[in-house]
C-alpha cells in the first residue's frame, strides 16, 4: 500500500466508517424515494417494468441491511459490497427508461468509493459501470449509444478521480496537521515543565517574590512571600495577615504607602525597608524592590516585587552599633582621666622643657583622641534604637489602657470586666509586649465568657514579682487539653464551636513573658472558667528602694 493511500484504505475507526455507510446510503435512498414520488405522479407504468421494479427494490433492501449490519464486526472491506451492489441496482434502473437518465445516480457509489478507499477499488467500480452501459448499448446498438457510455465513463472517471485527489489531500493535511499538533504538544510539554522548574527554583529560594498587573492584580507569588506575609498559598489575592510597620514597634505604614501600594500605583522603587510584624509574633526586617517587566507574548507588563528578608543583617548592623557605643563611652573615661591628669601635671613650675613638651604632647593626643569618641558615641546613639532596651515601666497603666481598648467588646458581649489593682505596678520590660501579652489575654477571656459573665483582673506586688491574674467565667478548658494549650495551632474542640481563633496568641504569650524572666500558668475547669497567672520580676530600683534587694 503506498503511503499516500494509506489512510484512505477503509475507514480509520469502526464508528466513523459505520457513520459514513449510513449516511451515504441514507442520502441514495432519499434520492429514490423522492423519485419514486415524481414516478407514481407523471409516469406510473415504469412500475410494471420489472428492471424498475428489481433494482428499487434492490436498492431499499440494501438501505435497511446497511443500517442493520454490525459493520464493525464484519471485516474492513466487506462494506464494500454495497456500493457495488448500488452499481448493479442503478444498472436496472437505468436500463427502464433512458429517458429519465437513472443513469446520474452512479454518482452516489463512484464518489463513495473514491472518497474512502483505495484506487484500485475506483477502477474496478469504473470497469462495472462500464461493463452495464456496454450491455445497455448492446440492446440498442447506435452511435447514440455508444457516445453514451463515452460521455458517462469518462464524467464518472473525471469526477471519482478529482474527488480521490481531494481525499488524498486532505488525508495529507490531516497527517500534517497531526504532526504539528504532536510538535506543539512536545513544546507545551516542555514550556510546562521549564515552568515548573522555574516554579520549584523560585519556592526553593528566601527571597520573596511576587508579580503583579498594572492593575494592580496579584498574579503570582513564591513560597518565601506568603509565608513572610501570611498569605493563603490558595488565594494570595486575600489580605495578609502580616502587618508593615514604620520601624520597630512604631506606626503601621499607612495603606497607601505600603509597597504593594506603592508597586500596584506604578511606582519603580529600590531598598525600600519597612518592619514587619507577622503571624507567628516575629519582627523581620524587609528590603522591598519594584522593578518593571515588558510584554512578552501573550502577556501584558507587569510589576516584579523582590523582598528580601534582612532581619539578621539589620541586627548585626544595630549590634555593631551598639558595641562601638559602648566601647566610645568606656573609652571616654579613661581619655578624660588621662587629661585632667596632664593638665595638673602641667600646672607644675620646676618642669623640664623637655618634660612640659611630652605633656603637651599627650594632651593634644589625648583630646583628638576624645573627640573622635564623642563622634563616635553621638553616630552610635544616633544610628541605635534606644527602644530594643527594656524601660521601667508602670503595668497598671498598660493594664488599664488594654482594658479600656477592649471595654466596647465586652459591653457589645454583655461581659463584666472588673480591674483590681495595687497602686504601682513597676517593671523593668518591653511595653509593645507586654502590652501585646495583655491583650492576648482580655482578649481570651471576654472572646470565651457567655453573655452576662464576668472577667477579672488582679495585679499586685509580691515579693521581688509584679502577679497579674485575669481570670473569667468562660467555656473553660478540659484537663486533657491543658497540656497542649500553649501548643502553636491548638485549639479545643469547645474553643472552635465557640469563637474564631488561630491557636498562637498563648504560646506568643509564654514566649515574651519567657524573654522577661517571668512566668505563666493556667487552671480551668470545663463550664466554670479559666485563670491565667503571670509573674514578672519588678523594676530593680523598686526592689532595692523597698530593701528587698539583700537576703539572707
Amino acid at each position: 500500500m503506498a503511503p499516500g493511500e494509506r489512510s484512505s484504505a477503509a475507514f480509520t475507526t469502526p464508528g466513523t466508517r459505520t457513520r459514513s455507510i449510513w449516511l451515504t446510503q441514507l442520502v441514495l435512498a432519499a434520492s429514490l424515494v423522492m423519485m419514486c414520488v415524481l414516478v407514481l405522479a407523471l409516469q406510473p407504468d415504469l412500475f410494471a417494468l420489472w428492471t424498475f421494479a428489481v433494482g428499487m427494490l434492490t436498492l431499499i433492501v440494501l438501505t435497511l441491511a446497511t443500517l442493520a449490519l454490525p459493520w464493525s464486526r464484519l471485516p474492513r472491506t466487506a462494506v464494500l459490497a454495497v456500493p457495488f451492489l448500488d452499481a448493479l441496482a442503478i444498472g436496472l434502473l437505468a436500463a427502464s427508461n433512458t429517458q429519465l437518465r437513472f443513469g446520474f445516480l452512479w454518482v452516489f457509489p463512484v464518489m463513495w468509493v473514491a472518497l474512502h478507499f483505495r484506487v484500485v477499488y475506483l477502477g474496478a467500480m469504473l470497469a462495472l459501470i462500464g461493463g452495464i452501459l456496454l450491455l445497455h448499448s448492446a440492446t440498442e446498438p447506435s452511435s447514440a449509444s455508444a457516445l453514451r457510455v463515452f460521455t458517462v465513463l469518462l464524467s464518472l472517471t473525471f469526477l471519482g478521480i478529482t474527488a480521490h485527489l481531494a481525499m488524498r489531500q486532505t488525508h495529507a493535511l490531516r497527517r500534517l496537521l497531526s504532526r504539528q499538533a504532536g510538535r506543539l504538544t512536545v513544546a507545551l510539554e516542555r514550556t510546562s515543565a521549564q515552568e515548573r522548574r522555574t516554579n520549584e527554583i523560585l519556592n526553593g529560594v528566601d527571597t520573596g517574590v511576587a508579580r503583579l498587573s498594572p492593575s494592580g492584580e496579584v498574579l503570582a507569588v513564591n513560597d518565601a512571600y506568603a509565608r513572610l506575609y501570611g498569605l493563603d498559598p490558595l488565594d494570595p489575592s486575600l489580605p495578609a495577615r502580616s502587618v508593615e510597620y514604620t520601624e520597630l514597634r512604631g506606626m503601621p505604614v499607612p495603606p497607601s504607602g505600603r509597597p504593594f501600594a506603592r508597586a500596584a500605583r506604578g511606582e519603580l522603587f529600590a531598598d525600600a525597608r519597612v518592619w514587619l510584624f507577622t503571624p507567628s509574633g516575629e519582627w523581620r526586617v524587609l528590603s522591598v524592590t519594584a522593578k518593571p517587566l515588558a510584554a512578552s507574548d501573550g502577556e501584558d507588563a507587569s510589576i516584579l516585587l523582590v523582598v528580601h528578608d534582612v532581619t539578621a543583617i539589620t541586627h548585626a548592623q544595630r549590634e555593631r552599633e551598639r558595641l562601638s557605643a559602648m566601647a566610645s563611652h568606656e573609652l571616654k573615661h579613661p581619655l578624660t582621666v588621662m587629661i585632667g591628669n596632664a593638665e595638673l601635671a602641667l600646672e607644675t613650675e620646676n618642669l623640664t622643657p623637655k618634660m612640659r613638651q611630652r605633656l603637651e604632647a599627650i594632651v593634644g593626643a589625648s583630646e583628638r583622641m576624645l573627640e573622635m569618641t564623642n563622634t563616635m558615641l553621638q553616630t552610635s546613639r544616633t544610628a541605635f534604637s534606644a527602644r530594643e532596651a527594656y524601660d521601667d515601666l508602670d503595668l497598671r497603666q498598660i493594664v488599664a489602657d488594654s482594658v479600656d481598648s477592649f471595654r466596647a467588646t465586652a459591653n457589645a458581649h454583655e461581659v463584666d470586666i472588673a480591674l483590681d489593682l495595687d497602686e504601682r505596678l513597676p517593671v523593668t520590660a518591653d511595653g509593645f509586649r507586654v502590652r501585646q501579652v495583655i491583650d492576648n489575654l482580655v482578649s481570651n477571656a471576654i472572646k470565651y465568657t457567655a453573655r452576662e459573665g464576668r472577667v477579672r483582673i488582679v495585679g499586685e506586688l509580691d515579693g521581688r514579682d509584679v502577679s497579674l491574674v485575669v481570670s473569667d467565667t468562660g467555656i473553660g478548658i478540659a484537663a486533657s487539653d491543658l497540656p497542649n494549650i500553649l501548643t502553636p495551632y491548638f485549639r479545643t474542640a469547645k474553643a472552635k464551636e465557640t469563637a474564631s481563633g488561630t491557636g498562637l496568641g498563648l504560646g506568643i504569650t509564654r514566649e515574651i513573658i519567657a524573654a522577661h524572666g517571668g512566668t505563666l500558668a493556667i487552671d480551668s475547669e470545663p463550664g466554670v472558667g479559666t485563670t491565667v497567672s503571670v509573674r514578672l520580676p519588678r523594676s530593680v530600683d523598686t526592689v532595692a528602694a523597698t530593701g528587698m534587694g539583700t537576703r539572707a
